[in-house]
């Protein structure tokens, strides 16, 4: 895998593409003024990240569109907060101004932005993510924030990223240690397949969480355990989760940790 820039790139997104060339392994190679594909031919490559102004893109030969992060749903879902409205993952899992808040499953970062959001500058947003290329590119653009609006700016740059698998990760931490300890392994799902998803799904760990990590998870847990799944599935009963009835295809479970029950 090589990294690089767009043409013409400036001094902070050369020392982008050093930085995640070193986190994912690859080779970093100015860009000059060669195409990509003469590029590829050059290194004998079918990977390829480019960094731009205000994008980082991963590029294969075995997907048709690159992958690369947007905060898109996480926007929506924050100015709707906003706007007095409510956020079915917040309320379920009782979010507030200085929570602690730990996603296994980081993924585009969608809920950990809103949940960074919701606990604010008093709370902590940690999220684990298992595969470099994913962690490299998100941790990316959650540095580069979003100017259109600056609460959502700082959330986003607040969020702390670790590339790690989040069972050796969880064993780690103390006990008790996070408010809310959450899960959404949403690319093991058909059912979710869309055109901006498919890049992320080649890239995703599709592995099934494991009894272990939810043990794991309901020690370092102060209030619950949260797991997003479809709402057929049976990973909630597999692994203990009460299951929180909607009428969307898309649920959550629960694991009450304090013995609170779920309104």
């Amino acid at each position: 895998m090589i990294v690089t820039t767009s043409y013409e790139p400036d001094q902070e997104m050369i020392l982008r593409a050093i930085n995640i060339a070193r986190q994912v392994g690859g080779q970093f190679i100015e860009r000059g003024k060669f195409s990509l594909l003469e590029l590829n031919k050059s290194y004998n490559t079918r990977e390829t990240i480019v960094i731009e102004k205000e994008l980082t893109k991963y590029y294969s030969t075995e997907t048709e569109n690159p992958f690369f992060f947007h905060p898109s749903m996480a926007t929506l879902r924050i100015n709707r907060l906003k706007q007095g409205d409510n956020d079915i993952m917040v309320d379920i899992s009782k979010l507030k101004l200085g929570d602690t808040f730990l996603d296994c499953t980081l993924g585009f970062a969608s809920d950990s932005i809103v949940a960074s959001f919701v606990v604010g500058s008093t709370g902590k947003v940690v999220g684990i993510e298992s595969q470099p290329i994913i962690s490299a590119i998100v941790q990316d653009g959650l540095n580069q924030g979003w100017p259109k609006d600056k609460d959502i700016d700082q959330a986003m740059k607040r969020i702390e990223v670790l590339t790690k698998h989040y069972l050796p990760t969880l064993k780690i931490f103390p006990s008790k240690s996070f408010d809310v300890v959450y899960f959404d392994p949403m690319f093991r799902k058909g059912q979710r397949k869309s055109s901006s998803m498919n890049p992320l799904r080649k890239l995703a760990n599709a592995e099934p969480i494991q009894v272990e990590a939810i043990e794991e998870a309901k020690r370092v847990a102060k209030r619950m355990v949260i797991l997003k799944e479809h709402i057929y599935s049976r990973e909630f009963e597999r692994l203990g989760f009460t299951p929180i009835h909607r009428s969307s295809s898309i649920t959550y479970g629960i694991i009450n940790v304090n013995g609170d029950e779920q309104k």
